[in-house]
């Protein structure tokens, strides 16, 4: 049996856009080749598409144009009796959705399932998953609506509030009103939390755009940091004594496990720069300073797994995902901080300490969206009604 063409889509309009590059290439590096082929499908922060094997270099990166000019051009077919990428031949003239007029020419490719690969807007947040659908191929992750409640802050805590897991309160403002009636959002936020507190855009990840904020004008600062990058956001209180542990799930309804926890290490607020460059550039999210295990009594450990699952299935998740926590260690409180429905690097250094290999991880996570798929062309999406064979205007509410 030929090796399944795995599409990794990669790159996007996102301000994560560099760590998604990262992700996705250790991703290509790890997928079992007897198995399975990866095409590269990158996406520029432009939201160009290219595909060819250029971009499945690394160090090519460093010079974006010189590498798009040698990548080809495409448009990605929602046909669903041919989906798939329309690779550009030769130089076209650009029209409706890419395509050109009489000296365009275009050569179909097929890929087998979609590997979403991005992380933040336009690719965690079911934009890419609600074109997927459209071309009803099967994808790895978590569906349109996990992903959009995924990636949205407020939705995820008020579901998991309804399913009993800890989350800390929370003002959910949009940047309309904070522009409107700043003096009484800081006399609100005052008034229910005091000082200090974290401000975070509600629909991004990555650490991007959050700040604390220890009076009034490092709260209107904060705010408005967080207003550039979205158009809602989240105020919380920052408690103290506070630790941060990770854990990933891997699975969907059918059935999911947890992974190890760990414990990242930073000063403070884990930032971006913790995250994907204390290691080294090259090595992402898998770079930052962690102790895996977390050093945590067996009890919470359990407690956090538990709540991870819960947090996994309350918003309907697939895939492999990892739900962050805020712990205090010496009372064995803990609440959920956020879910990230596609994590940087897909989380595998935490299934690597769970005796889960990443060639195996990108296996399982392939396996499941076939499955999902199989089951979803289950449903019956047309309905003969009839209605249109005889004039349906006669009928018609005026």
């Amino acid at each position: 049996m030929a090796p399944l063409r795995i599409g990794m889509i990669f790159g996007g309009r996102s301000v994560e856009h560099e760590v998604s590059v990262l992700t996705a290439h250790q991703a290509m590096a790890a997928l079992p080749t007897d198995r399975y082929t990866p095409v590269p499908i990158y996406i520029s922060k432009s939201g160009q598409w290219f595909t060819g094997e250029v971009l499945r270099t690394l160090e090519r990166y460093k010079e974006v144009d010189t590498l798009l000019a040698q990548a080809t051009p495409l448009i990605f077919n929602v046909n669903t009796q041919q989906p798939g990428l329309l690779l550009e031949q030769g130089q076209a003239r650009r029209g409706w959705l890419g395509l050109g007029g009489e000296s365009s020419k275009y050569a179909s490719e097929s890929i087998d399932v979609a590997f979403p690969l991005i992380h933040g807007s336009h690719g965690e947040d079911g934009t890419l998953q609600g074109l997927l659908d459209l071309a009803d191929l099967p994808y790895t992750g978590s569906d349109v609506t996990a992903s959009a409640i995924g990636i949205n802050k407020a939705l995820t805590k008020g579901l998991l509030r309804a399913a009993g897991v800890p989350v800390l309160e929370e003002i959910y403002l949009s940047r309309t009103r904070w522009e409107q009636a700043s003096k009484e959002v800081v006399a609100e936020v005052e008034a229910r939390f005091g000082y200090p507190v974290f401000v975070k855009p509600a629909r991004l990840g990555s650490s991007i755009g959050v700040s604390r904020a220890e009076d009034s004008d490092a709260l209107a600062f904060a705010i408005d940091v967080a207003a550039t990058y979205d158009s809602h956001f989240l105020i919380e209180p920052a408690l103290e004594e506070l630790i941060e542990i990770n854990c990933a799930v891997l699975g969907d309804e059918s059935g999911a496990q947890p992974s190890v926890c760990e414990q990242p290490i930073s000063q403070g607020l884990l930032s971006y720069e913790d995250k994907y460059m204390s290691g080294g550039k090259r090595k992402g999210m898998s770079g930052a300073q962690r102790l895996i295990p977390a050093p945590l009594e067996p009890d919470l450990t359990r407690a956090i797994q538990e709540s991870a699952l819960k947090t996994f299935s309350a918003i309907g998740a697939a895939g492999v995902s990892r739900i962050d926590f805020l712990v205090r260690p010496a009372d064995g409180m803990f609440y959920v901080n956020e879910i990230n429905t596609l994590p940087g690097s897909l989380a595998f250094y935490l299934w690597e300490a769970s005796d889960v290999s990443f060639g195996e991880l990108l296996h399982r996570m392939i396996g499941q969206a076939q499955t999902r798929h199989k089951n979803k062309q289950r449903n019956m999406y047309t309905f003969n009604s009839n209605l249109l064979s005889t004039n349906p205007l006669l009928g018609a509410k005026r």
